[in-house]
């Protein structure tokens, strides 16, 4: 869907296809058809909607002919789907029986990943509407687990920087406008609004303008590097680590950093963990075996003063007398945006209205995205797409009804 967001940008606003299976064409076409056209004329009727399309490297590979490149746009015109942004975060298997870990390989570490995420830029470039600006959003240099430091931040900077100018070479080329947005995450190298600064200034930009000569004088190889290399911030994973929300939006803005994409998603939080052993077992008991739901304990003060890489790591009985300081606890397991409570624990839903709030206010944002990938695991047993289908959609109407209301204040 597109609505009026200021003169300059026309906000984009879209679910993501990365909740339902898509690791090759067929797979994709078929998440469309089944999930993606039913919830846009549930909600939209017959009016056309943004889509972020999970492209991994098994669709990129059906990708590969112009045939199949034309085939697929014409599908998307067909069915109403504006193609504006992309989440190249997972490359493989992002529905796997266990992806954990595997989701952030390759990271920006190996060549492969700027191989791969350069090809799903040339691809996105034939496929999306002419002219439109395309996000495609991506992992925060690598696991923290991998390495962290500096052989590995240069290792990091050498690699975006060939995607980046990749990027510039088909705006150059083509018109396409087309930015990387970096997505901050708990336990990856990016964790924050700080860290993406810290790794921009000491060695992205150093690189680039030790690199790129080529591109002319200075500043306008400082101006192409911003241009191109943004963030992408997910509210949940902020939420998590207890981060402020609108203080590391003004960061970026700030550093003169652009903010390529926001998804926005929701966590779930549990108060007062002591007083409330019933709800602990709740948030134990969310503890899956696919996915990372990291966690972080706060004080009193907001302080984060215990974390975990899953939820395997809570005791299994109320924290067992141990962390006595901490009063809540939030963990990066997506539940569904219109919700305050989830079972007996609450949810994050305040500060990613807060975050939405600030994004409109102040324009600094174009794409919007909602990707709760955990439904196929909320809504488990019998009639699961319908279930899917109903939780979407109403996750779609509480966004379009919250944009409203922020953007009349």
């Amino acid at each position: 869907m597109n609505k009026p967001h200021s003169k300059r940008q026309p906000l984009q606003l879209g679910y993501s296809t990365n909740v339902p299976p898509g690791e090759n064409m067929e797979a994709v076409y078929r998440s469309l058809e089944e999930y993606t056209v039913p919830i846009r004329e549930r909600v939209l009727g017959s009016e056309s909607c943004g889509l972020e399309l999970r492209l991994g490297i098994g669709a990129a590979k059906d990708l590969s002919t112009r045939r199949a490149r034309l085939e697929f746009r014409e599908f998307l015109e067909e069915s109403g789907l504006v193609l504006f942004s992309v989440n190249a975060y997972p490359l493989s298997d992002f529905h796997a029986r266990r992806v954990k870990e595997t989701v952030y390989q390759p990271s920006w570490m190996s060549p492969q990943r700027a191989r791969w995420t350069s090809r799903i830029a040339r691809i996105v470039d034939e496929i999306a509407p002419a002219g439109l600006k395309v996000s495609i959003s991506t992992l925060g240099g690598c696991f923290r687990g991998h390495g962290h430091g500096p052989a590995v931040f240069r290792k990091l900077a050498a690699n975006y920087l060939q995607t980046l100018e990749a990027i510039l070479e088909i705006e150059e080329a083509n018109g396409r406008p087309m930015v990387l947005a970096v997505e901050p995450e708990p336990e990856t190298t990016f964790e924050t609004a700080r860290d993406v600064i810290s790794f921009f200034e000491e060695y992205l930009c150093p690189l680039a303008l030790e690199r790129w000569k080529k591109r002319g004088s200075r500043a306008r190889i400082e101006a192409d590097l911003r241009k191109v290399f943004t963030v992408n911030i997910d509210t949940c994973h902020l939420s998590v680590l207890f981060e402020g929300q609108v203080s590391n939006l003004r960061e970026l803005q700030k550093a003169g950093l652009e903010l390529g994409k926001v998804h926005v998603t929701n966590a779930v939080a549990l108060k007062n963990p002591y007083r409330s052993p019933a709800a602990f077992k709740d948030l134990r008991a969310m503890d899956e075996p696919k996915y990372f739901h990291q966690f972080c304990g706060a004080d009193e003060e907001g302080r984060s003063i215990w974390r975990g890489t899953d939820l395997d790591q809570l005791p299994k009985r109320l924290l067992e007398g141990k962390h006595p300081d901490v009063v809540e606890i939030r963990s990066h397991f997506h539940v569904p945006l219109y919700l305050k409570k989830y079972r007996r624990l609450h949810t994050t839903r305040d500060d990613t209205e807060r975050a939405l709030g600030e994004v409109i206010k102040r324009r600094s944002c174009s794409h919007l995205v909602f990707e709760t990938y955990t439904w196929p695991i909320l809504a488990g047993g019998t009639q699961r797409r319908r279930k899917l289908i109903d939780g979407i959609s109403r996750e779609y109407r509480w966004l379009l009804e919250s944009i409203e209301k922020l953007s009349a204040r």
